[in-house]
């Protein structure tokens, strides 16, 4: 297998206008087709007193392009056997098509009206509020989707990208009119400081013809800065969120960490696995939910993102076992960076992590997920091919000292959310 045809390798192509093109050759045997833009739209860019434009114009997005209402996009998509799927997230808004391969050049061409032409009609304008506002109160009223928000608020400042989920509250969608929408659009979907990743069986040169054709109206070639307020430091707090009625209380502990740049990250990610990242490998399964009996759920996440990152460990427990099972979680905290992980214990939870990587090739959309994580990042194109090597390079005492810097304990906040009693 060439260079080209490995979809572990990437090419990158020239850029457009500052927008950069990424080539994935699919998966062997593979019969569809994944191209996805990813711009700087997150929440994080959020208008102030106007928080859920983010996440209104990148959910509009599929809502109707170009010449295409909501009804003749979805007709469109469903002849040629084709999905849009939008996401937003604090720093970028991106949007994926997937289809048949053979429709590549058509469907390219249907992404960048979804990307460069959305209508923003009003009556899909009036249904995607309603969505964001019953999605207000699931986060309000529900302990585990409550935890995180009380969480992220107390590690982080007003005006920090990581704060909130972008979902604003009932008076600042009821703000966002569709010219503010408009006007979001132009200044965060550019083609500056923006990527498109293709996964198609044509080469390199083919996608870059097809890009420039398509792909040069941005309404803006520059793209916008975010700002960011130093992370809280003061940490060992508790917090309780009263939700009384609910059977479960949800706990959370975490705090501010490290972006995927950072060169320590491999053993931030292998420290996150053995902790609670691994399903049934991990800590946190093996000793509290397994033998301990006294969670629903355990694990723990390490969200490395472009620009910075946090960290959560999670549990869901009756009401009564609360505090308990935060002493548990804090145990395993200290242990994982107070102690030096075996060998043994290591290489079980490396091998699987990279075992996981050849099953990602057996679908072009799992493929295609791998390839726009390392573009949005600015990786270098071989960086899935030497990602095992690189996790085999890493000893036990440096799994433990990043896991003292990208999951700092003494800093960490704690929430119980559920029926507990106030603090």
């Amino acid at each position: 297998m060439g260079s080209s045809d490995d979809p572990l390798r990437l090419e990158y192509g020239g850029d457009l206008q500052g927008l950069t093109m990424v080539r994935q050759a699919p998966p062997a045997g593979a019969a569809s087709f994944s191209a996805t833009y990813v711009g700087p739209a997150g929440w994080g860019f959020d208008p102030p007193g106007e928080e859920g434009t983010a996440r209104i114009v990148n959910q509009l997005l599929t809502s109707g392009a170009g010449r295409l209402d909501r009804v003749a996009l979805a007709r469109r998509l469903d002849r040629a056997g084709a999905t849009l799927t939008p996401e937003c997230a604090p720093e970028s808004g991106e949007v994926t098509i997937w289809g048949p391969a053979e429709e590549w050049r058509s469907l390219l061409g249907l992404l960048a009206d979804v990307v460069l032409r959305p209508r923003f009609g009003s009556d899909d304008l009036e249904r995607v509020r309603r969505q964001l506002a019953e999605r207000q109160l699931r986060e309000l009223t529900q302990p585990a989707s409550r935890a995180d928000r009380e969480l992220f608020r107390a590690t982080y400042p007003e005006g920090h990208p990581y704060r909130t989920n972008g979902l604003g509250d009932v008076r600042s969608i009821a703000r966002i009119r569709p010219d503010r929408l408009r006007r979001f659009h132009r200044g965060h979907y550019t083609s500056g400081d923006a990527v498109l990743v293709v996964t198609a069986p044509a080469r390199l040169a083919e996608v870059e013809e097809e890009v420039q054709r398509h792909f040069s109206d941005f309404g803006e070639t520059r793209g916008p800065s975010l700002k960011f307020p130093p992370a809280r430091t003061r940490g060992g707090r508790t917090i309780s969120v009263p939700l009384p009625g609910r059977s479960e209380t949800d706990l959370r502990l975490g705090g501010d960490s490290i972006p995927r740049s950072d060169p320590e990250y491999p053993a931030a990610f292998l420290a996150n696995e053995i902790l609670g990242g691994r399903a049934q490998l991990s800590r946190l399964f093996q000793r509290i939910r397994e033998r301990g009996g006294l969670v629903y759920h355990a694990a723990s996440q390490l969200e490395a993102m472009r620009f910075g990152g946090h960290w959560t460990m999670g549990a869901g427990t009756a009401p009564k076992h609360a505090s308990h099972v935060l002493g548990l979680l804090r145990a395993e905290l200290d242990r994982m960076e107070t102690r030096t992980v075996s060998a043994s214990e290591l290489h079980e939870v490396r091998e699987s992590a990279i075992g996981e990587l050849p099953l990602a090739l057996e679908s072009t959309a799992d493929a295609h997920e791998l390839a726009v994580e390392v573009a949005y990042h600015r990786l270098p194109g071989d960086y899935l091919t030497r990602w095992p090597a690189t996790l085999r390079e890493v000893p036990p005492k440096a799994v433990r000292f990043a896991a003292e810097r990208a999951m700092d304990r003494r800093r960490a906040v704690a929430i119980l959310a559920g029926p507990v009693a106030r603090s």
